[in-house]
């Protein structure tokens, strides 16, 4: 593949799978790793991988929203996270993709069951030990950092039609799902918080699918509505186990 860059997609994949941890509810390891700057530093070295370098939007969205993710403790974070999102499905921004643009409680059925049976194509297994949901906004991100991982992986030791498998199944992982909800999530998530960690990081997160979209060159069609039914689903999520030597 000519230009290709393998450090372009595990830079992708460390992102991703920062910026998931910071969505789901703050514990001691995601504390550690905010409290000791290694997030923005992190944040800030796969940053200059993406497309357009240490000029990019990314990078610059990092530099103004850095502030955000320090000096804050475990127990303020806690208490912002229970504020913006909830301790169950927020009702003003929900972070979980059948809540967006989803009629009926069938097509919310449905809707998990494609997203399950995506994960499962792809080596995951679906743990019934975990609190999130499978359409959580976390969990889709640790998705596409998975899949950007084996992209990785497989540039090493699969060759070139692995890695269009993976780059094409996050080119419609993206156009189909996250890309959708996503960017209204966020906004009503950016609206709720109105300034600090929970504001940053969905000015951030933002920023990031931006430039995913324009990476692969698609355009989701935008959910633009909330809706307001609610219903229960079993708490479930992706247990992420890397089967990278199963590609």
């Amino acid at each position: 593949m000519e230009g290709y860059d393998p450090q372009q997609a595990f830079a992708r994949s460390r992102i991703y799978q920062l910026l998931s941890g910071a969505f789901l509810y703050p514990g001691d390891d995601f504390f550690a790793l905010l409290h000791q700057g290694y997030f923005i530093e992190e944040l800030r070295e796969w940053g200059e991988f993406l497309p357009d370098g240490p000029k990019n939007g990314f990078l610059q969205k990092l530099r103004e929203q850095g502030a955000a993710f320090k000096g804050l403790s475990l127990e303020e974070l806690k208490l912002e996270y229970g504020r913006v999102l909830g301790h169950s499905v927020s009702k003003d921004c929900p972070p979980c993709e059948t809540e967006y643009g989803v009629h009926h409680v069938f097509q919310q059925t449905q809707t998990l069951a494609d997203i399950s049976g995506f994960y499962r194509a792809f080596g995951l297994e679906v743990s019934q030990e975990q609190g999130e949901r499978l359409d959580h906004i976390g969990v889709e991100l640790e998705f596409m950092g998975f899949l950007a991982y084996k992209e990785y992986y497989a540039s090493a030791r699969h060759g070139e039609d692995k890695v269009q498998i993976c780059r094409d199944a996050q080119q419609k992982f993206l156009k189909e799902n996250l890309g959708r909800w996503a960017p209204l999530f966020l906004r009503l998530l950016m609206n709720k918080a109105t300034n600090g960690f929970y504001y940053g990081l969905g000015a951030l997160t933002e920023e990031f699918l931006k430039t995913e979209m324009r990476f692969f060159k698609v355009h989701p069609e935008p959910i633009g509505e909330l809706q307001p039914q609610r219903y229960e689903f079993d708490d479930t999520c992706v247990s992420c186990v890397n089967n990278s030597e199963k590609l």
